[in-house]
């Protein structure tokens, strides 16, 4: 009986799409990886030790990236990064390397670091201006992430994530149809971070 309930709840999870940890795990542990550096040594010594501290060589790719999510989400608040200000600003290495040396930023510096960690751990992570919902109506402009994997876009936005406070996250490897209504005008913003391809 016990066998026929799992494999009953297995049925209902795929047909449903109700296992969105497990759906996040499958796609983030089947992606290729191509390990990249941003090229900027400030910022790639910081990530490096970053990665050192928050994840180890038995963790599955899926773990090493909710590692990253969380370190920013648990360890970062919102407000000025000025640590930023100490290095040229020309492709979004000093926001990530102010947002992982201090510990406070914006959205744009989420969205940096954790493009660097998780492009330094090999996926295809870059960075995404347009406009996010506000919790009071109407909406604002924003920076995000996306992860690309067989040419779907997932949505990763620590920053919102954090400021919403919840225990479970709703902007962790979704897609845009996922999140209806939260995302418009979004395009990539090679300022910062681009697509590898």
């Amino acid at each position: 009986m016990k066998k026929f309930l799992t494999i009953c709840a297995a049925v209902f999870i795929l047909l449903t799409g109700s296992a969105k940890a497990s759906d996040a795990e499958f796609l983030l542990n089947n992606a290729e990886l191509y390990p990249t550096e941003t090229g900027a040594d400030y910022c790639d010594d910081i990530v490096q030790a970053t990665l050192a501290e928050i994840t180890n060589d038995d963790m599955t790719t899926y773990e090493k990236v909710r590692a990253c999510y969380d370190y920013l989400v648990d360890t970062c608040t919102y407000g000025d990064n000025v640590l930023r200000l100490d290095f040229p600003e020309a492709d979004g290495t000093a926001r990530a390397f102010g947002m992982l040396a201090g510990h406070v930023g914006a959205c744009d510096d989420y969205s940096c670091a954790f493009a660097a960690l998780t492009r330094a751990i090999g996926l295809n992570c870059y960075t995404v201006y347009g406009q996010t919902a506000r919790a009071d109506g109407g909406y604002t402009g924003h920076i995000w992430c996306i992860i690309a994997i067989d040419d779907v876009e997932y949505v990763f936005d620590p920053q919102i994530d954090d400021n919403i406070g919840a225990d479970v996250y709703y902007r962790f490897c979704v897609t845009y149809d996922e999140t209806p209504d939260s995302y418009l005008d979004a395009e990539p913003y090679t300022d910062y971070f681009a697509p590898f391809y």
